[in-house]
């Protein structure tokens, strides 16, 4: 797929500079427009939806463009792994979801856990943009980003007569006021306790010293490894004395789902992550294997 950078097998950092990175760029249409406009620029997208992914890539391939790369993950993750510091230099948020209930505000894509991610990966003066019709919306940003202080705040209200967006087209049809933040780095941001991931090289298959296995100890059930660590077994497919787990990972909220081999070695059994799974190597999933095997017995 043209253009479409996979999390879990790049190099990472990305060694681009001067990025415009777009957050939930949906169909798409905002993204190949100004990347239409300014070929001479590089611009990548990030999303969490495959449709909003395969949209963007039909038009990429439409309006034969080149200078757009994109990635199907949460922001928040995007910023942390991919990109490196002070190699962007404006990121655009158009109408992101305001995520009303309380209970969700951990989800808004403007909380200052992110914000200060967006800024470490910001040049000097380097800007973040937000549009939105959601006042509520702006005021916590404006208040997330004050907390930092690393930004200038500009706000305005927005007298749009081309809507560039679908959104925008359906806010100003029923009379909605749109406003636009701008935040603007003059310096670095105060540090804050975020949610970390560390890569490994590889990951090493653990050894489990028994012929027999009580699968029943771990199917469909929840495990909490450790603060931020969390591991759920779904569904299991059994051949002969082998088995394959449905397994999904939570590790500091970066979710992972791949299929644990329990394979049969003579007396023994090797818990390993599938051949057939692509995931991103972590020191959490390294610990989720040593689990599983002390699940089922003592590890050698």
């Amino acid at each position: 797929m043209q253009g479409y950078i996979d999390i879990r097998r790049i190099e990472k950092p990305l060694r681009f500079e001067n990025l415009i990175v777009e957050i939930g760029f949906g169909s798409g249409d905002y993204l190949v427009k100004i990347a239409s406009e300014n070929k001479d620029r590089v611009f990548f997208g990030v999303e969490k939806s495959w449709i909003s992914i395969n949209k963007l890539y039909k038009k990429i391939i439409q309006n034969k463009l080149n200078n757009i790369f994109f990635c199907r993950a949460d922001a928040y993750w995007v910023f942390y792994l991919l990109f490196k510091d002070q190699s962007i230099e404006k990121i655009i948020i158009n109408y992101p979801d305001p995520w009303f209930k309380k209970s969700h505000i951990e989800r808004r894509v403007t909380k200052r856990e992110n914000l200060y991610i967006y800024a470490r990966k910001l040049v000097p003066f380097g800007e973040i943009k937000v549009r939105t019709d959601d006042y509520q919306l702006l005021e916590f940003t404006v208040k997330e980003a004050l907390a930092l202080r690393c930004f200038s705040i500009n706000t305005t209200k927005l007298e749009i007569v081309e809507p560039e967006t679908k959104y925008e087209k359906k806010w100003l049809s029923i009379g909605k006021t749109i406003y636009d933040l701008v935040l603007i780095k003059q310096k670095e941001p105060e540090s804050i306790d975020i949610k970390e991931i560390r890569e490994v090289e590889r990951l090493f298959p653990i050894k489990v010293p028994t012929k027999d296995l009580n699968i029943n100890k771990l199917i469909y059930k929840e495990f909490k490894i450790r603060e931020g660590l969390y591991l759920k077994i779904f569904s299991f497919w059994e051949k002969g004395s082998d088995y394959a787990l449905e397994t999904l990972v939570s590790e500091n909220g970066f979710l992972q789902t791949f299929l644990t081999i329990l394979k049969r070695k003579n007396d023994y059994y090797i818990v390993d992550v599938s051949p057939f799974s692509e995931i991103l190597k972590t020191e959490g999933i390294q610990e989720v294997l040593k689990f599983i095997g002390s699940s089922l017995t003592e590890i050698i």
